[in-house]
């Protein structure tokens, strides 16, 4: 079917009709502000105020319990109904400064719905006793906006002593950082404080390098990194988060607690002097030594662990697909997976204490050191176990359905292999110091035996023996 000339002009003139328009619209509300026009205007906020936090009335930073930053949306009626996109910065101030003060940098502008359109606002509210400042700012309200760099920042002379001063920040869209200074050519001055929280949803969060909190760190963002600068960073209590973003630990940490948390991202650190629970997804976790305990959550699927040495207790009770590989465990080690690999051990070292391993599908590597005289449980349904053994004391109770069962004896032990249905064992001794005899008493008897210092049981009689000299775990 044809389409007339004619036909196909009037539908560019009404095209440009509508285009013409729309174009009359955006140009009436750019250069009229505030005017609306089917619900809609255009609105904007460009300016800098400084707020004076001690005026007569509300003491100065130093003289709070608690300091909270809140960047906050309102509706029309004043409700608030999320965070806004402000950045944060809570740090020393200009080298003359002599009260702290609040600057609010405002660079937003787009459409707002007329009957939800607010107005930025900031207000100081102190707790009845006294003991808490909170800081709301309310950005104006856009449906659709172009953003620039909106900041909120928090100025502290240096001869004001926050040490006892825990600082909250809450904000949306916005980076939050805690520490640095204003046009300081050297002579960095320490933010100290008590405890510091940050919560953002799509920005990074970072502590410089003089930035302490003697009792409590708390930090989470959704998709931002976390940057911790300090070379060595002391507290009581640490819980950092990202859901996807990179998490940066100082070289040492020192605490009681300390959790990290990512669904999918990526958390390197060095040595950490506390108990650490790992709460990932999807991750990848690189840490140096532990001194303390190692906890896994059920939450610890899909992740890549990879840690130094630990001196307490490593416990994952339940997880699907973890990866983990460590050094050394000093503590009792207790860990149930479906599937991935859990590797522990390297040359001389491993496990020193009882341990429990359970996989479905996945695998297992481990070095039992000379001086574990504890029980070793290794099992799987179908994967694989690898275990050099060292020590010859203890029992060790290696067992598979169908799976493989690869052991290597430095010396003489108590040792029950099992292979249950279709698995296969191969069993390696270091003809020096293993006794030979049981070995070979084995090799020509039956395929279930058991003699003085082990056990040794294939249904299939799928058994491998090698006789080597000076094994070593790799």
């Amino acid at each position: 079917m044809k389409v007339k000339g004619g036909f196909l002009m009037y539908l560019f003139i009404f095209l440009g009709l509508i285009l013409g328009a729309c174009l009359i619209i955006a140009a009436i509300m750019l250069f009229s502000p505030g005017t609306s026009i089917f619900g809609l205007e255009w609105v904007g906020e460009n300016s800098t105020g400084t707020y004076a936090t001690y005026d007569g009335y509300f003491k100065e930073i130093s003289a709070y319990d608690t300091v909270t930053i809140n960047a906050l949306k309102h509706d029309a009626n004043g409700n608030t109904i999320g965070y806004g996109y402000y950045d944060v910065d809570i740090r020393r101030a200009d080298r003359d400064a002599v009260n702290s003060n609040v600057v609010v940098e405002n660079k937003i502008q787009g459409l707002a719905k007329t009957a939800d359109k607010t107005e930025f606002s900031i207000n100081f509210e102190e707790s009845e006793d006294g003991k808490a400042l909170t800081i709301n700012v309310v950005q104006i309200n856009t449906w659709l906006a172009s953003t620039g760099a909106s900041k909120i920042t928090l100025n502290i002379p240096d001869e004001l002593n926050t040490s006892n001063v825990t600082f909250i920040v809450n904000t949306g869209s916005g980076s939050v950082d805690f520490g640095g200074d204003i046009g300081r050519d050297s002579e960095a001055f320490a933010l100290e404080s008590k405890a510091l929280t940050a919560t953002t949803e799509s920005g990074s969060i970072t502590l410089k390098e003089l930035t302490t909190a003697s009792n409590a760190i708390n930090l989470k963002t959704t998709s931002g990194a976390i940057n911790l600068h300090a070379e060595s960073l002391t507290t009581r209590e640490m819980s950092i988060e990202s859901a996807s973003g990179h998490i940066n630990l100082p070289a040492t940490i020192n605490a009681n607690t300390l959790t990290l948390a990512t669904d999918k991202g990526i958390i390197d650190g060095g040595n950490i002097n506390a108990n650490l629970t790992l709460n990932t997804q999807m991750g990848v976790v690189r840490l140096g030594n532990i001194n303390g305990n190692v906890i896994g959550t059920e939450r610890l699927d899909g992740t890549d662990v990879k840690l130094g040495t630990i001196s307490g207790e490593l416990g994952i009770p339940s997880a699907r697909n973890v990866n983990l590989e460590a050094l050394n465990v000093g503590g009792f080690v207790n860990i149930v997976t479906e599937g991935g690999r859990i590797y522990i051990g390297s040359v001389d070292t491993g496990l020193n204490s009882r341990t429990n391993i359970t996989t479905t599908s996945g695998e297992i590597k481990v070095y039992v050191e000379q001086d574990n005289n504890q029980i070793i449980n290794l099992t799987t349904k179908s994967g694989k176990i690898t275990a050099f053994v060292a020590s010859s004391s203890g029992n060790k109770n290696f067992t598979t359905e169908n799976g493989r069962i690869d052991v290597t004896l430095s010396q003489s032990t108590s040792l029950d292999l099992i292979s249950e249905t279709k698995g296969e064992t191969v069993l390696n001794w270091d003809e020096t110091n293993v006794s030979n005899n049981i070995l070979y008493r084995e090799i020509r008897g039956t395929d279930a035996f058991t003699g003085a210092i082990m056990k040794l049981k294939s249904n299939t009689g799928n058994m491998e023996f090698n006789r080597i000299l000076n094994p070593e775990f790799n």
